[in-house]
């Protein structure tokens, strides 16, 4: 009798325990479904008209930072062999001047990416080699504008290039949408606006530059990145390379970064899904790389020397360390350190 009564408070006892356990269960569904009501609605998709302002308030800001600089860019013609320590130290002290900035930001106005190579890109970064980004006027070569040279016998130009343009030249000739040529006098008072102009530079070739060219591009997925204009930039890039063998992609002036009315940088996060760590810039004019300092390789800036063998020297660099780096930017620091003086400049002012 007694053990009767006993399993049956068991059993009662039993029933209630599940009855709780029933109650929990319910309640901690009810919780979890909440919940993932509540997850769903935090990682709804963004609005267009969110990610728009978004990035309209991230230019604003990147403009704002730009219009607190208040220096004067040192010019990349000062960057020769003798002067060299006066110009990478008055440039990484505008550079100090230039941490705030967010240069990302500007990454994400869309004309930033007008004549963007694409579907090259996307060729290049499913590829096992390092991207090799060259500069162009006084990297590569040197074109003399200002005609400094054009009379002079001793240095003969290595070769002329002409391409259309929308501004004014020395020879005067222009072309209508049918290519017929015609001369601009000075009393010409006709509208030209629908005209092109066809400009012709004499160049200078950097002693090595074709040879430089055909070795690294052995190595290294090889592209041109300019501040210039692409009429002109594609004009010397088809020169150096008729066949399109070695540079496998290009930028122009509209790919860089405006600094206000002060610098074109050259910011390389352009190259989306290329890790930095695969990038690396050879550039005679520091700021372009100001962004990402140890992706940067300075080079002495090029005018008309039959004795330069700077080519050479950074040839030999890429080949003996960039190239079985797993990382170019440690390379780079543990060479010219550019991050770390900056980074010492700015705890000395701080």
């Amino acid at each position: 009798m007694a053990e009767q009564s006993l399993n049956r408070k068991r059993t009662i006892s039993k029933d209630k325990f599940s009855h709780s356990l029933s109650l929990s269960s319910l309640s901690l569904k009810k919780v979890s479904k909440e919940s993932t009501q509540n997850i769903k609605l935090i990682s709804s998709p963004i609005s267009q008209d969110t990610i728009s302002k978004k990035k309209n308030l991230n230019l604003k800001q990147f403009e704002y930072e730009v219009s607190k600089l208040n220096f004067c860019p040192i010019g990349s013609n000062s960057n020769f062999a003798g002067n060299y320590d006066n110009y990478l130290g008055t440039t990484l002290s505008h550079i100090v001047q230039m941490r705030n900035i967010k240069f990302d930001y500007a990454l994400e106005s869309s004309s930033i990416y007008e004549n963007y190579p694409k579907k090259e890109m996307e060729n290049i970064s499913s590829s096992n080699k390092k991207i090799l980004v060259l500069d162009l006027d006084e990297t590569l070569i040197h074109a003399d504008f200002d005609e400094e040279f054009e009379n002079d016998k001793t240095n003969k130009y290595d070769a002329k290039v002409s391409f259309f343009s929308e501004e004014s030249c020395s020879n005067n000739k222009i072309y209508d949408d049918n290519d017929n040529e015609s001369t601009l006098t000075d009393d010409d008072s006709k509208d030209y606006s629908d005209t092109k102009v066809l400009s012709t530079v004499g160049i200078f070739l950097r002693p090595g530059v074709k040879k430089f060219l055909e070795e690294v591009s052995k190595y290294f997925e090889v592209g041109i990145f300019t501040a210039s204009v692409p009429e002109y930039a594609d004009a010397v890039i088809n020169y150096l390379d008729p066949e399109n063998k070695f540079i496998k992609f290009r930028l122009y002036r509209n790919n860089c970064v405006n600094v206000g009315d002060l610098l074109k940088v050259k910011n390389l996060k352009i190259f989306k899904n290329i890790p930095l760590k695969k990038i690396v810039l050879v550039d005679n004019n520091m700021y372009s790389f100001a962004p990402q300092l140890n992706n940067g390789i300075l080079i002495n800036s090029f005018i008309n020397d039959k004795n330069d063998n700077e080519l050479s020297n950074v040839l030999s660099y890429l080949i003996n360390y960039i190239l079985p780096s797993d990382d170019v930017r440690k390379v780079n620091e543990q060479f010219f350190g550019f991050k770390k003086i900056v980074d010492d400049m700015i705890r000395n002012v701080d």
